[in-house]
């Protein structure tokens, strides 16, 4: 009876992955918690037009994986704290560009919000530490192109 089960989940878990992977967006860097980052958000205006507002802030917490991947993001404006929970993958997030990486302890950041001024800075990564997590995101980066490249492949047979 369980097998049964696991049979007919299984012949549906790649169909769902297949059809989520043409809605993801590629191409974006790897952002991690503590991460400062700058945003782009597509907003529309009067009479349809869209333009880009870009937001700075830092990356407080992450939920979800692949295509329900969602982002904590909080800056502060004007001495008031906001907060926005993004998908990564949502068409109105343009761009995602990572400002400095900064050095953490904890999986998510709420402990920011009490925090004012100096406070509430997080320390950058810099020098040997910087360049060690550089090389990690290219190894990363070209692990998926592979991935990637070989996919047509295994779909072609």
């Amino acid at each position: 009876m369980m097998q049964a089960r696991v049979q007919a989940n299984s012949g549906l878990l790649p169909l769902v992955q297949d059809i989520q992977k043409d809605y993801m967006k590629k191409g974006l860097e790897k952002i991690s918690i503590g991460d400062t980052v700058k945003i782009g958000l597509a907003v529309v205006e009067a009479k349809g037009k869209t333009r880009t507002q870009s937001l700075d802030g830092t990356i407080i917490a992450r939920q979800g994986a692949g295509l329900n991947q969602t982002v904590t993001f909080r800056r502060i404006f004007q001495g008031i704290g906001m907060e926005l929970t993004l998908p990564v993958h949502a068409p109105v997030v343009q761009s995602i560009e990572v400002l400095k990486h900064c050095r953490i302890r904890r999986s998510k950041l709420y402990y920011l919000r009490d925090r004012v001024g100096k406070s509430a800075k997080l320390k950058e990564i810099v020098g040997a530490a910087a360049a060690k997590r550089a090389a990690n995101a290219t190894k990363t980066t070209k692990a998926q192109a592979k991935t990637a490249a070989a996919e047509p492949a295994v779909a072609a047979q």
